[in-house]
């Protein structure tokens, strides 16, 4: 183990146990509504493709980093489309936004939003992560409680993603509606439509489906009602001006409500959950906590937050947040629809048919990873080893990899760096904390901490 290295004992933070088989088909259902988690067995791990049966559907995963450079960058045509099992999950709130739209609409609205989150520009909006960090910092140092820093990440990230929507007069409070609702949204809808899945129609009654429902229209009226409002912040203003070659405006209202609304939910969601699972295994493993003090200290000095030029010089920062998004990646399974036959090993593809890369496993596979289950953030410093390529995945891959790539890493640095020194916490008695995968990986019944000053 090379000198500082944080390793003294292994450290594997919690996940489901692996099954060593499936259940019949009611099991399976079971287990798909309470925890995805739970329905890879111990083989996957290991496995370079896997075809499986779920209530009648067949649906293949590439789980090796040439398979998974095949399906999602050399034949993106082919597989350009998100599944139709996150399209209905995600279409109440997003709409066609980026997130779910494909093939020319797609191109034409992604070029000026990945231009006003370029890496180049990301500084301008490091004094909104520096902001809303430092009020998540003054709000958890004011005495011991217990928090559900899930629900408190996600209220500052969508703190941040408004600001930079909406401009300075975004009301704080709408950040931490966004969230309530988003969470209440995430526990009613189905990342997998099991209704569809049986072979019944969208208009079958469901309860879960009308409280699904009704959180997508609060969110919705939320950020139609924050577009007409103050004064438009630049990734409001960039979608704005996008244009036509004939001069018409790319996105009228519509397009531009479910644009915005993607937004929120990708750039707040990644980075809350990412943060979240970051503070905990910081705050799981004493040695680090201690490196990661100690670099952040003699970086900042007397300083309370990280300035822009202070990132480069905050390598085991970034590489605890990496780590984190490997071991928990926010959105952990990457669902495509072929639009075209294909041959994927033997497997013939129907278009139609579902493929996958499910970086829950890539990020953990046994011939990519040593000690794949381990907490282990030397795997990111500057001097090990780089990551397999395509191995590797928490923002996506290929033309459809997360435009806001660089904005979210740049916010999680400073959040971590500015959060570890300004407080400690420790898991509230009696919580359990367990990943649990529906639309995106979060801690199952949130991440109930005892927070306090430092």
């Amino acid at each position: 183990m090379p000198d500082g290295a944080t390793m003294d004992a292994p450290f594997v933070p919690p996940m489901p146990v692996p099954r060593e088989s499936l259940p019949g088909p009611l099991g399976m259902l079971r287990i798909m509504r309470r925890n995805l988690l739970e329905l890879f067995l111990a083989r996957t791990y290991s496995s370079n493709a896997i075809a499986q049966r779920m209530l009648g559907h067949r649906i293949i995963v590439v789980n090796h980093p040439e398979l998974v450079r095949e399906i999602f960058v050399l034949k993106h045509e082919t597989y350009q489309r998100k599944s139709r099992f996150m399209e209905q999950a995600l279409r109440p709130v997003v709409g066609d936004s980026l997130f779910i739209n494909h093939g020319t609409v797609w191109a034409e609205r992604r070029e000026p939003i990945a231009a006003a989150l370029h890496p180049s520009g990301v500084g301008a909006f490091h004094p909104l992560f520096a902001q809303a960090a430092e009020e998540l910092a003054r709000e958890w140092e004011r005495a011991e409680a217990v928090r559900d820093i899930a629900f408190d990440l996600s209220a500052a990230t969508a703190r941040v993603v408004m600001l930079a929507t909406f401009g300075p007069d975004a009301p704080a409070g709408a950040a931490a509606a966004l969230a309530r609702d988003f969470a209440a949204y995430q526990d009613a809808v189905e990342s997998l439509d099991y209704l569809a899945m049986l072979g019944l129609p969208e208009w079958v009654p469901s309860v879960q489906r009308r409280t699904a429902l009704a959180a997508a229209r609060r969110m919705r009226a939320l950020a139609a009602g924050l577009m007409e409002a103050g004064r438009p912040g630049p990734l409001l203003s960039a979608m704005r001006k996008a244009a036509r070659p004939d001069g018409q405006p790319l996105m009228r209202r519509e397009a531009l409500l479910n644009e915005v609304c993607m937004l929120l939910l990708a750039g707040s969601e990644t980075s809350a959950n990412a943060l979240g699972w970051a503070l905990y295994l910081a705050f799981a493993h004493p040695p680090t906590l201690k490196r990661l003090r100690a670099e952040v200290e003699a970086v900042l000095g007397a300083r309370t937050s990280p300035a822009a030029e202070d990132l480069p010089a905050l390598p085991f920062t970034r590489a605890v947040v990496q780590e984190a998004l490997r071991l928990y990646p926010p959105v952990a399974v990457l669902s495509r629809q072929a639009t075209a036959p294909d041959l994927i090993r033997r497997w013939a593809v129907k278009p139609g048919m579902t493929v996958a890369a499910i970086p829950w496993l890539l990020h953990r596979h046994e011939a990519l990873w040593e000690a794949p289950h381990e907490f282990r953030p030397e795997r990111f410093m500057p001097d090990a080893p780089k990551p397999p390529r395509f191995g590797y995945i928490p923002f996506g891959i290929g033309p459809r990899v997360c435009a806001g790539a660089a904005f979210g890493q740049a916010e999680m640095t400073v959040f971590l760096a500015t959060l570890v020194r300004r407080v400690g916490m420790r898991v509230a008695p009696g919580h359990v904390v367990m990943p649990r995968l529906r639309l995106t990986l979060r801690a199952a019944g949130g991440m109930r901490m005892v927070v306090r000053g430092a």
